[in-house]
């Protein structure tokens, strides 16, 4: 089979692999029918943060359906049409139990594509994949589902509604009710289901910080007021502005840069929450102190979203058209490239990580 495959940073590469076989009772065999590119991936793609392995099957977002099945699946047939966290997990672990299925402890758990030192189950941006823990891992998608939406189920829809959910925007506006505010700081992908996330969760005023036009412009089709962030102390005095000069209630990063936070935590009001689901790969925080933290008495969360768990809900409202039909996040999708074209996947692994081309999320298809 084709594969795209990394050798290092910025050479992406299309390789003949074998076509994935069964390795535990518990696994299954997928024939993807869309992958695509995420922003976590553009990390070891830049030669930020760890290193992998060369020569690994890259990506973790995908749908497919099912030609193989293990002896003890359970959850899924052949023939199922399936979307799958971007973190394999077995569901029974400490972690799993405790809602942390990004950290699932079982050997064969880990992120798709995400190999060290030869850790870790391969990618799927491939014609086939394997998936490991299958049965707490997929889950299989109706048939009023499209594929793109999900696609997105995996990944980035509920990396934006746990951005969402550990900002606290439900609970506080089921305490205070109408008039909740929350600020999105990168709207990218996840930036922008973050708004969706945000607004299904109570929030009646979202705003938008981003540089991009394009983004911008989405961000404002889905309901958020646009701010361009150019201007740093404009762009939060522009918040501050029209939030009584206090600040939001909730503060979503979802960027994964120090100044991305020290932006959302100055647009933060005292007593508020901000929530980081950008990957972070700097080694010291920087953001902001201790004590300025102290001083506003905020609450700060941040870590790799628990797909997994968020899942059956989400399938339950894009299913029931909560967001409308279509999807908005469809509207994300801005190119799509033959998985076997070589230089056609180079060319769109550069327009990503550069942002260029209005380059925002990239189905490959094989």
């Amino acid at each position: 089979m084709d594969a795209v495959t990394f050798h290092g940073p910025r050479d992406m590469r299309v390789s003949r692999r074998p076509v994935p076989v069964l390795q535990q009772p518990t696994d299954i065999v997928v024939k993807v029918k869309l992958a695509s590119i995420c922003g976590s991936d553009m990390h070891p793609y830049a030669g930020r943060g760890v290193q992998l392995d060369a020569g690994i099957i890259f990506g973790h977002e995908f749908v497919g359906e099912v030609v193989d099945v293990g002896s003890e699946v359970k959850n899924t047939k052949i023939g199922d049409r399936v979307a799958s966290a971007f973190t394999s997990s077995c569901g029974s672990c400490f972690y799993c139990s405790h809602d942390l299925t990004c950290r699932c402890s079982h050997e064969e758990a880990g992120r798709f594509g995400y190999i060290i030192d030869g850790n870790g189950p391969q990618g799927i941006q491939a014609e086939f994949a394997r998936v490991p823990l299958a049965d707490s891992t997929v889950v299989p998608v109706h048939d009023s589902v499209t594929d793109i939406e999900a696609l997105m189920l995996g990944d980035i829809l509920p990396t934006g509604w746990y951005c969402a959910a550990k900002a606290d925007v439900e609970p506080m506006a089921k305490k205070h009710g109408d008039g909740i505010s929350a600020a999105v700081v990168g709207c990218g992908p996840v930036g922008l289901m973050a708004i969706l996330a945000a607004q299904a969760q109570g929030a009646t005023h979202v705003f938008a910080v981003d540089k991009v036009p394009d983004r911008l412009e989405l961000a404002k089709q889905f309901g958020a007021e646009p701010i361009n962030g150019e201007d740093v102390d404009a762009a939060i005095a522009a918040v501050k502005d029209a939030t009584g000069g206090r600040g939001v209630d909730c503060a979503m990063e979802a960027v994964g840069h120090q100044a991305t936070v020290n932006m959302s935590f100055n647009m933060l009001r005292m007593g508020g929450t901000l929530s980081s689901v950008g990957l972070h790969t700097d080694e010291e925080f920087k953001a902001f102190t201790p004590w300025d933290g102290y001083n506003k008495n905020i609450t700060y969360r941040n870590g790799r979203c628990p797909a997994r768990v968020y899942m059956d809900d989400i399938h339950k409202l894009v299913k029931n058209k909560h967001w409308g039909d279509p999807f908005p996040g469809e509207k994300l999708i801005t190119h799509r490239v033959s998985l076997h074209d070589e230089a056609a996947v180079r060319e769109v692994y550069d327009k990503f990580e550069r942002r260029i081309d209005n380059c925002t999320k990239v189905l490959l298809i094989p």
